[in-house]
């Protein structure tokens, strides 16, 4: 028999905690809201575990990155989704920094909140529960958020949404700097950009970490040859 899955809504707005609050339950989650951030970490303490916390950034009393920031020095490492205003993309950036694992942007379709939802928990649960009961550690949360971030960032490569694969790319970097395929890719970005030297240097460092990482010298080799006088 599956769990009922937890997720927990923190934002100020009561027809957005509605939303996701329908949206949700209509696919099996149980839902719980928070109108703040003081009432979000309330319920985080003290009304048993979550498996997913969609918090929004802009709220009253506390807001969401002194949310998440209260958060992660109780300890409290479930899986958080930044929601965030339309347009506002370089917010997330800190909040990534402190390990929330994804943002989606208002206003949220229905199908798309469902979708982050659905994908977060599953591989939140397996990744870290990989032998059905053994207790996570800071490395398996580490690799964890890694391979969130690059999935990600991938995923907003292949739809070209740059700004945001580039949070993501930056993200799992800080993760893991010895990354040949984040820094390779980022290098590709930055190629796009029009930004050479800063990909030559990803490129570099990718071989660093890896030698032998054919993607990297493939690319190096083409912005050489593109670049050459």
């Amino acid at each position: 028999m599956n769990k009922t899955t937890r997720i927990l809504v923190a934002d100020d707005e009561p027809n957005v905690r509605l939303m996701f609050r329908t949206t949700l339950q209509v696919v099996g989650h149980d839902v719980a809201e928070a109108e703040d951030g003081e009432a979000a970490i309330a319920a985080l303490r003290g009304s048993g575990p979550f498996d997913l916390v969609f918090l929004d950034l802009r709220m009253p009393l506390i807001d969401g990155m002194a949310t998440l920031r209260r958060m992660r020095d109780e300890g409290l490492l479930v899986p958080v989704v930044i929601v965030t205003a339309h347009g506002s993309v370089p917010d997330a950036v800190e909040a990534m920094k402190l390990g929330a694992i994804d943002f989606i942007q208002k206003p949220v379709r229905p199908e798309e909140l469902r979708e982050v939802a659905s994908q977060v928990i599953r591989r939140h649960s397996a990744a870290l529960d990989p032998d059905g009961g053994r207790a996570p550690t800071v490395s398996d949360i580490e690799s964890y958020r890694f391979s969130e971030a690059l999935m990600r960032a991938k995923r907003a490569m292949s739809q070209l949404r740059r700004v945001e694969a580039e949070l993501f790319l930056r993200r799992a970097l800080d993760l893991d700097d010895r990354s040949a395929e984040a820094h390779t890719l980022l290098g590709i970005l930055l190629l796009a950009k029009d930004e050479p030297r800063a990909a030559r240097e990803e490129f570099d460092q990718a071989l660093e970490a890896d030698p032998g990482y054919l993607p990297a010298r493939h690319n190096l080799k083409h912005l050489q040859a593109r670049y050459s006088s």
